[in-house]
């Protein structure tokens, strides 16, 4: 659970980079009116961030995250409450690009936002950049970042208002399950699919991008890897919480990763938990994190060479907070 303290942090950040929206929010008197402005604001942020995808792309998808090397570290080092921290510093980044943000750290989080989710042709200079290790192609791209800030940041504001809001306004609807997915391989995760037990998935990242190394001499030079978000919710008035398979696919090595999350309303038969395999289904990952009941869970295979690993921050608490790695070793 949230304390009160964490609760204003959050209300406070989110008032700040979307004071609109808070007053609409902040202007209802009762649920209902609740319901209906989260709805309204909701669309008009997909809305918004249409300009920005690539033709296909799902407007409703969460942006991936670029982890600074410090975040990265501690998120796999992460335990216990420690993944709660850090899951909910990494959601309520609202103000993306900050004021002291590296050259390095501006380019991979505009990456990070994912090559077609800032324009095709945008992403394509970015990556290339980076990718051939230009020095002057990535001080290039940096520069060019006030035309595409704008639009990262819109995405990232879906992303935001659909997770953020519902935590803030509507703390009494339990059952909620927030995953980060860790790409630590030198290729893209692609979402293929999931599966609900019970529940109903609230949404996740398209394309979670592969690991990029941005070069000496430029400032914020290390490796960035990126995170995907997974959210599922609790259906309305259900009886029974969320219960959730989903599957990241690697199309190049031909293999697939399932994760299951679940938080039930009540730990009467079964706590939060988590499981994942290689090479399975969305549905027998969801069905598997129920009858083994754990709070963490690995996996791994030979050919392919990959590990695979999902923690969660606690059995209890009608909030669950994951964090879940995908490994190849190219990354040691």
């Amino acid at each position: 659970m949230f304390t009160k303290t964490e609760l204003l942090n959050l209300k406070k950040s989110f008032s700040t980079a979307f004071p609109d929206y808070y007053n609409q929010l902040e202007a209802c008197k009762t649920e209902q009116q609740l319901k209906e402005t989260y709805e309204k604001i909701r669309a008009d942020a997909f809305e918004k961030a249409r300009p920005y995808l690539a033709e296909g792309d799902d407007p409703t998808g969460f942006p991936a995250m670029a982890l600074t090397p410090q975040q990265y570290t501690n998120l796999i080092t992460a335990s216990g409450s420690n993944i709660k921290v850090y899951v909910t510093s990494m959601l309520n980044q609202a103000q993306v690009i900050q004021p002291d943000f590296s050259v390095g750290q501006t380019v991979a989080t505009l990456i990070g936002g994912g090559m077609t989710a800032i324009g095709t042709v945008a992403g394509a200079a970015f990556g290339a950049g980076v990718l051939a290790g230009a020095v002057e192609a990535i001080a290039v791209a940096a520069g060019v970042a006030a035309v595409t800030v704008a639009g990262l940041v819109t995405l990232i504001a879906v992303a935001i208002v659909a997770i953020i809001i519902p935590i803030i306004y509507f703390m009494l609807k339990p059952a909620c399950c927030f995953a980060l997915v860790l790409n630590e391989t030198s290729n893209d995760l692609k979402w293929k699919d999931d599966y609900n037990v019970h529940g109903k998935p609230i949404g996740y990242t398209p394309t979670i991008s592969a690991a990029i190394n941005i070069p000496e001499p430029i400032p914020g030079a290390g490796l960035y890897v990126y995170a995907g978000i997974v959210q599922t919710d609790k259906r309305d008035n259900a009886l029974v919480g969320t219960q959730y398979g989903f599957t990241y696919s690697n199309a190049l090595n031909k293999y697939d990763v399932n994760f299951g999350v679940e938080c039930p309303l009540t730990s009467l038969y079964v706590d939060n938990n988590c499981f994942c395999e290689i090479n399975s289904t969305s549905e027998n990952a969801a069905d598997q994190t129920d009858s083994k009941n754990v709070l963490s869970y690995s996996a791994s295979s030979e050919n392919p060479k990959l590990n695979v690993s999902i923690n969660c921050n606690s059995g209890s608490g009608y909030v669950a907070y994951y964090v879940a790695r995908v490994q190849d070793g190219s990354l040691n």
